[in-house]
């Protein structure tokens, strides 16, 4: 039993889940019972800040189902996501009837139906399940493990001639001399859901989970359009799965600061009645109690330790740093999320030491952890903020200090040749990332203002920003 032998190395939920399955299996937080939320019918939306563990949860659905019989999950990462052959896919010179809604919801039943011929119960239940498959692998539909490979398939010159192929086999009239081209895939997207109404009952649970939507803001904004399309079909898609009492189900997961960029007027409604939020943050004032603390108890009594993390804490830390109780020290340093915690826990072990640790031991390992934190929030900043802001962030707040106001900062934008118009926009993107928040006095004692400890939390220009204590070192701050 070796603090050393704990396993922090890793902070991306796919190496774990290829690296170290059983922190998958055995360490996974189920935060506020979301593997039991997930599975309601009108539940499909995840959403958090980057880091908050959404790759986690389809990792852990995915290592759920290779263990039951009755429930298929498959992930698709949508990072390489080529969303211009959305055009190509919906008709001739990318004009279609009903926008890029019908084509999500042609690739999404495509992707769905493929996940059904994993299962043995529904292949071998009758011929019309057999015959929907054989029409769609006839003409290539079902060749494809990723939506990225379905919509390269159906986007390639000529392939609309398996679109009509396809319907007019699917509804028993094929004309193999027919090479009209769909102009609109709705007819398919049709006939596919009267295929799916006349298969028997299906009693296994089939999930599809889209990840990999963060990627989006590398190539720009203009593709924001597509993803609420994407959430319009997946809510059509999941509630006609609904009306057949079809436990099939389409999940996808997104950033906060993605979501917030999808043009949608229904969003806060679809948030709320179809979203799950992973939320960290300790609101209660008891961070040994907290979801976010069983993430480092459940690694620990992986690796042999049989005590609560609180336990755990007074043996391996000091009770204090710098006057402040050492667990609220080091929560300070992050954003009340997983990801960082490992960080800062591997930043301790890379001391090559066993507890119990010193306040200089914490030191130590938090100056090594303030350069991973400064790269992960750059990170957090692609897309959002133009690349020469972004390149010069560091170097600005370096130069204005821990705390600044927003004349100040417009200033510095100046001084580095950048745009001071744009300055309180580019404020607003580093509350909403965690870079600075704000704080003020009231009752003559200092409120402070995070993006991670409060959602809905607004930078206000008016007041002083402060930034991030887990940013100090990197910026030789401190």
């Amino acid at each position: 039993m070796s603090f050393l032998g704990i396993n922090f190395e890793y902070t991306d939920a796919q190496e774990e889940r290829i690296h170290a399955p059983e922190l998958v299996n055995s360490a996974y937080v189920d935060i506020n019972k979301i593997t039991e939320e997930i599975f309601k019918p009108n539940k499909y939306l995840v959403y958090g800040p980057k880091g908050a563990g959404k790759s986690a949860l389809a990792s852990k659905l995915k290592s759920m189902s290779e263990t039951r019989w009755d429930f298929f999950c498959e992930i698709d990462d949508l990072e390489e996501f080529e969303f211009n052959l959305l055009k190509k896919t919906s008709g001739v010179s990318g004009e279609k009837i009903g926008g890029s809604v019908t084509v999500w919801k042609l690739l999404l039943y495509i992707r769905i139906l493929s996940l059904y011929q994993e299962n043995s119960f529904l292949t071998d239940s009758g011929s019309i399940a057999n015959a929907l498959f054989d029409d769609l692998k006839k003409y290539g539909f079902l060749s494809s493990n990723s939506l990225i490979q379905i919509v390269q398939e159906t986007s390639r010159k000529g392939l609309y001639s398996k679109f009509s192929s396809t319907l007019a086999s699917l509804q028993g009239r094929l004309d193999k001399t027919s090479k009209s081209k769909v102009k609109d895939p709705a007819e398919l997207v049709e006939a596919i859901e009267l295929s799916l109404k006349e298969l028997p009952k299906i009693n296994s649970k089939h999930f599809l989970v889209i990840d990999g939507l963060d990627y989006l803001l590398r190539n720009g904004r203009n593709y924001a359009g597509y993803l609420a399309d994407l959430i319009a079909a997946i809510r059509q898609v999941n509630n006609y799965f609904s009306q057949l009492s079809n436990e099939s189900k389409i999940i996808i997961l997104f950033r906060d600061e993605v979501l917030e960029l999808v043009p949608d007027p229904n969003l806060t409604k679809r948030s709320t009645d179809n979203g799950i939020s992973l939320d960290w943050y300790d609101k209660e004032g008891k961070p040994f109690e907290s979801f976010l603390l069983k993430v480092i108890e459940n690694r620990a009594h992986l690796a042999g330790f049989n005590k609560d993390i609180k336990y755990l804490w007074k043996e391996w830390f000091p009770e204090k740093v710098a006057g402040k109780e050492s667990i609220l020290f080091v929560l300070d340093s992050t954003r009340y999320l997983p990801r960082d915690l490992i960080s800062f826990f591997r930043a301790m072990q890379s001391l090559g030491k066993e507890p119990p640790f010193n306040s200089q031991d914490i030191f130590s390992a938090l100056n090594s952890y303030s350069e991973w934190f400064a790269s992960e929030l750059s990170d957090a900043l692609v897309g959002l903020v133009e690349e020469d802001v972004r390149d010069s962030i560091e170097g600005i707040l370096s130069e204005i200090g821990p705390r600044f106001d927003t004349a100040t900062f417009k200033e510095s934008l100046d001084e580095y040749g950048l745009d001071q118009e744009h300055a309180e926009k580019i404020l607003h993107t580093l509350f909403n990332t965690s870079w600075i928040g704000n704080v003020w006095k009231k009752f003559d004692s200092p409120r402070y203002a995070w993006k991670h400890r409060r959602k809905k939390a607004v930078f206000s220009p008016r007041k002083t920003a402060v930034v991030h204590n887990g940013l100090l070192k990197a910026l030789n701050l401190r």
